[in-house]
């Protein structure tokens, strides 16, 4: 595998013009984006977006899609968005011209030349046919953060852990430009509006995107984990800096995105640079989050989630699929909505979606799978396509309608879930046409003609391949049956496998 800082201009913009790149979290297999970017590419080409502007999209709320996800099926939310495709691709285009693309390599070169400080989730890029790309980057995950802090153990004897909290929200965009070209280089009055450098068109795009606002940019994209990273590259920097002007020498920290572990044979020493990050980010508009910073001295415990510590520990082996949702139920009440809790759900559904004989009790494996998926946001996509199975199991069409319905009703007891929704409408669109929806992808599906974004600040080809853009795959919809077929399930199990080598 390659990190995407390794690969030429024109290589970097192939992989983030790709589906995968464009939106990393999961949605049903029927919905596809590659042709419109592919057309949005050609259009735009190497003209000018200004060329295509009836307005300034800033002046519009909603550029982006969002979708809203409940993140603890309690009161915390989060905002994947779908960013207009129009703006991301110009984006795409700007990143990747060979002069801008050569100053952000060059910029990570700095990032990643510090001893002390490794950083392990920039984007990666497999070499491998039968390896995707999120299967690489989960893979770097389990080899690059948790194997090697496990490794380190054997040099030192404390481990700091902490976050930054809500760190794509808080991103202070001008701190891209900073990041790039330096503070006081971008700080510059004739360098504030310079289009020249890319951390200033990196900046107009975000704010295209939100309305104006230069805090926070879009979750959901391989292209928005990398921007990110350039900040957080940054930060890196500084505080490598702080430490050595106050003489710490003997420490390791492992980054992966917004996460830290700080090794180190002296407790006060960590707690020093905790604090020094913590003003390091400050600086930056983030801050690290104090409920989830805790020192440990046992770190080959602490190196591995507890989640999956306790499912080693206490899972057994069971061909009944109840007791298997049980000892699942168990899992999530303890560690709910964790990692580990979302692979052994997948495990769980590839191996009903290849079991060949139905199953007793079906209301009650309903109910469990409902109610998992109820309390544990994390794992929608998986126990909707479960329940899929289930109910296609049933030969009384009534019971199944009723239990379809009961599903529909628990589910959207959940408010600013219409992430969920989009899930609950694969499971409901082959048993019952009569359910209506009130999320416009989820109506997208049913009309080709539904608006997804807001394009009135657009004119020309580009307006006209947005407004008439067939994000679904009809074609795909019309061949799904009532239970998934075998591509469904691996498109979920691999967009986001948690944990690759359990």
């Amino acid at each position: 595998m390659k990190k995407l800082t390794d690969l030429s201009s024109d290589d970097a913009r192939n992989f983030m013009l790709k589906e995968s790149s464009y939106i990393n979290f999961d949605l049903p297999y029927y919905f596809s984006f590659q042709s419109l970017l592919d057309q949005v590419h050609d259009e735009l080409g190497t003209s000018k977006l200004s060329d295509y502007k009836a307005a300034n999209p800033r002046d519009l709320d909603n550029i982006n899609y969002q979708l809203f996800t409940n993140k603890d099926g309690k009161y915390a939310w989060r905002p994947f968005q779908i960013i207009h495709p129009v703006l991301y691709v110009s984006l795409v285009h700007k990143i990747t011209e060979e002069e801008h693309w050569r100053t952000i390599k060059e910029r990570f070169l700095t990032f990643r030349s510090l001893p002390n400080i490794e950083c392990h989730s920039l984007p990666v890029v497999s070499e491998s046919e039968d390896i995707t790309d999120t299967e690489s980057q989960i893979y770097t995950w389990w080899q690059l953060i948790e194997q090697r802090s496990i490794a380190l153990s054997l040099d030192y004897r404390y481990l700091l852990q902490t976050d930054i909290t809500d760190c794509y929200g808080s991103i202070y965009t001008h701190s891209i430009s900073w990041a790039l070209h330096t503070k006081e280089e971008a700080k510059k009055r004739n360098n504030r509006n310079n289009g020249d450098y890319i951390g200033v068109l990196i900046d107009w795009h975000l704010q295209d995107m939100s309305n104006g606002q230069t805090n926070g940019i879009p979750q959901g994209s391989t292209v928005m984990d990398f921007i990110a990273e350039i900040v957080l590259g940054y930060a890196d920097l500084f505080l490598n800096e702080r430490i050595e002007q106050i003489g710490i020498t003997d420490y390791k920290i492992l980054r992966y995105r917004d996460d830290y572990r700080i090794f180190s044979n002296n407790s006060s020493e960590a707690d020093h640079i905790a604090k020094l990050l913590s003003e390091v980010l400050s600086g930056l508009g983030l801050k690290l989050n104090p409920s989830k910073t805790e020192m440990s001295l046992n770190i080959i415990e602490s190196s591995i989630k507890p989640d999956k510590l306790h499912w080693i520990s206490y899972k057994r082996k069971t061909e009944n699929k109840q007791k298997w949702l049980i000892q699942l139920y168990m899992l999530a009440d303890q560690f709910p909505n964790s990692g580990t809790l979302d692979t052994q759900l997948k495990r769980f559904l590839k191996i009903i979606q290849k079991s060949g004989r139905n199953d007793p009790n079906i209301p009650t494996l309903v109910g469990l799978v409902v109610e998992l998926a109820y309390r544990n946001p994390r794992v929608f996509q998986s126990a909707l396509l479960i329940l899929t199975c289930l109910l296609d199991q049933l030969e009384d069409n009534d019971l199944k309608l009723s239990l379809a319905k009961k599903i529909k009703n628990r589910f959207t007891e959940l408010p600013n879930s219409a992430y969920l929704k989009v899930w609950l409408q694969r499971l409901l669109i082959k048993l019952d046409d009569s359910f209506t929806y009130s999320e416009p992808i989820c109506n997208k599906v049913l009309d080709p003609d539904v608006l997804i974004w807001e394009s009135g600040w657009l004119r020309g080809r580009l307006k006209e391949l947005v407004d008439q853009s067939s994000i679904v795959d009809y074609e795909t919809l019309e061949e799904l049956g009532k239970t998934p077929t075998e591509k469904e399930v691996k498109a979920v199990i691999e967009t986001h496998a948690y944990d690759y080598a359990s």
